[in-house]
This record gives structure tokens, C-alpha cells and sequence, in this order.
């Protein structure tokens, strides 16, 4: 089995829902809901997590503060069968933190302290255990300002360098930033962003059929644009084709495109062609919306995969 080795950051997520309205200091100084769970959250701990529910062999490097939701976020990752011995916890930093609120259609708005995520760097990562895999997944880019950009770049060559395959996800974070994203795309194998994210820096105008072009002619392998409820283009060389997304009953979206990476990646470990490996995130990110947390609701590799499967005989 591939190993996959997630590089990207590990929040705790207060999820609170139904959201109608936010307080406004002496105008309505308290609201209500119904629920708050706390799970973790941030792209590498979804996708790990998913990947680890699916029975699949993740490891996540990253950093967090020595304080109970950091160990919370390393007892929960292990729980799911994720390789933690990369996460390192600091006695100086806090635990990055994000308060979600669940509107009622699903989309979900963000309050967050960024904590241990602005000093991780390079020195906090044993280079030799990350890549020691097939897969280096780097996620939430414009999230870990040490790292994103010339090393990250630097970290991504000699991991080709040494034959693993290298993806690419971003995340709005402190970005988008075009120069240091393009900084790392002559690195990838992979690169899977989001459409809105790539209109902020190619313009609100852009198709996914032109950002997927400019992201091949500077070196990487194989594009993704994923394009929320539209599904997702899957590009490479000459050809590029749309694949819709599943059909799926929105609770909550958190973590929806850090689980379809997850996904993809399944697929591309099996062996499948570029499109049903597509259809295969599209299975996990729906899995993902059916309920809250970024990766609660994401259930073993023979259901996603039957999903997938089915979408593609529909």
C-alpha cells in the first residue's frame, strides 16, 4: 500500500449550527444554536483523517501547541489509524483554533487564531521522515507563511528528486499570494485548487478551463480545478474534462475539498485513470457534506469507492 505523508496544519474546529445572525455589541449581544461539536480540522488533518478512515497508510507533519487541544487533535488523528509521529508540539505556541459557523444552506464562515501556524518551518519537520513515502501531499498553502514559498519549493524538488509524487492543495488563508504559489508549481505532479481561489489571483472572470492551462505551461503534471456543487476539471497535457459533482444532501461543506483530495488520491493509489480517480474524490467529498466535521462522516475505501462506481455507470 502507498503512503501518503500530508504536510499542511492541524486546527481544532468549534462547529456551531444552525448560524442565522452573529452578535452585534449592544444591538444583540447573544445568539443561539442548536449544536457545537469540536473535531479537528485544518486540510492536513482532514485529509489524513479520511484518508486513515478509508484504511489507507497517512502520516501528518505539522504543528501544534503542547496544551489539551493539541493533544486532542493527536489522540483524535490516531484514533483513525493516522501516523502522528510528525506533529510537533510547542510549549511555546497555541494551538491553531477555528470557531465554524454552519448557516442554514450548508456554507460555514470562520473566526481563527492561527497559533503554531505562523512559526512552523523547515526545522520543525524531520525531513528524512517525510520523505520517506510515495505520496508528499502539501496542503493549505498561504496558512504557513515560513514554509509556503521558497522552501516549500525547495522541499517539493527534492522530493521529486527522489521519485515520490508531489500534490498541491491551497487554502485562502493569508493569500492567495500568485508569487509564491507559482513558486511551487513546477514541483507538482498534482495540483487540485479551488476555482474561487484562483479567480483571486487570475482574475473573477477566469474559466477553470484557462487557470488549468496556465497552471500546466509552468511544469505541473496533472490539474485539478475543483468547482464546488459544479464538480470538478480534471486537466493534463491537450485534454481537459468536467466531471460533475454526486448528488448529495448539504449538512455542512467544512472540509468538503480537503476530503475530495482524499479521494483522488485513493484513486491515483489504485491505479485508476485521471477521471475516475476524479469521481472517486467526488464519492468522498459528498460522503464528507452528509455531515458536520471535515471528515466525520467519511466511511470505509469499499464505500467510497462503491459510490464512485456507481456514479459512473449513472
Amino acid at each position: 500500500m502507498s503512503r501518503v505523508n500530508c504536510l499542511g496544519v492541524l486546527v481544532v474546529d468549534a462547529l456551531s449550527a444552525p448560524i442565522g445572525e452573529y452578535p452585534v455589541p449592544k444591538v444583540r449581544t447573544q445568539v443561539n444554536t442548536q449544536t457545537i461539536r469540536f473535531l479537528p480540522g485544518g486540510g492536513a488533518a482532514n485529509t489524513a483523517a479520511a484518508l486513515g478512515r478509508m484504511g489507507l497508510d497517512a502520516g501528518v507533519f505539522s504543528k501544534v501547541g503542547a496544551d489539551l487541544t493539541g493533544e486532542f487533535l493527536v489522540h483524535d488523528l490516531q484514533r483513525v489509524g493516522v501516523d502522528t509521529s510528525g506533529v510537533v508540539m510547542s510549549a511555546d505556541e497555541t494551538t491553531p483554533f477555528t470557531f465554524v459557523g454552519i448557516h442554514g444552506d450548508g456554507d460555514r464562515t470562520f473566526i481563527h487564531t492561527p497559533g503554531a501556524n505562523l512559526t512552523f518551518g523547515v526545522e520543525d519537520i524531520d525531513l528524512e521522515a517525510l520523505l520517506s513515502t510515495e505520496m508528499l501531499f502539501y496542503q493549505d498553502f498561504w496558512v504557513k507563511p515560513a514554509i509556503d514559498g521558497a522552501p516549500g519549493a525547495e522541499l517539493m524538488a527534492e522530493a521529486q528528486r527522489r521519485g515520490v509524487v508531489t500534490l498541491l492543495d491551497e487554502c485562502w488563508g493569508l493569500g492567495p499570494n500568485r508569487e509564491t504559489f507559482e513558486m511551487m508549481l513546477p514541483h507538482c505532479d498534482y495540483v487540485m485548487p479551488s476555482l474561487d481561489d484562483m479567480r483571486a489571483i487570475y482574475g473573477a472572470e477566469a474559466k477553470a478551463e484557462e487557470i488549468a492551462a496556465r497552471l500546466l505551461d509552468q511544469g505541473v503534471g496533472t490539474v485539478v480545478v475543483k468547482m464546488g456543487a459544479e464538480g470538478c476539471l480534471v486537466a493534463q497535457g491537450d485534454e481537459a474534462t468536467h466531471v460533475p459533482a454526486l448528488a448529495a444532501e448539504v449538512v455542512d461543506t467544512t472540509g468538503a475539498g480537503d476530503c475530495w483530495d482524499a479521494g483522488f488520491i485513493a484513486g491515483l493509489i489504485e491505479g485508476t485513470e485521471l477521471v475516475m480517480a476524479a469521481r472517486f474524490g467526488n464519492a468522498c467529498a459528498a460522503f464528507c457534506i452528509e455531515a458536520v466535521g471535515g471528515a466525520a462522516g467519511v466511511p470505509s475505501y469499499g464505500e467510497v469507492r462503491a459510490r464512485a462506481l456507481a456514479d459512473a455507470r449513472e
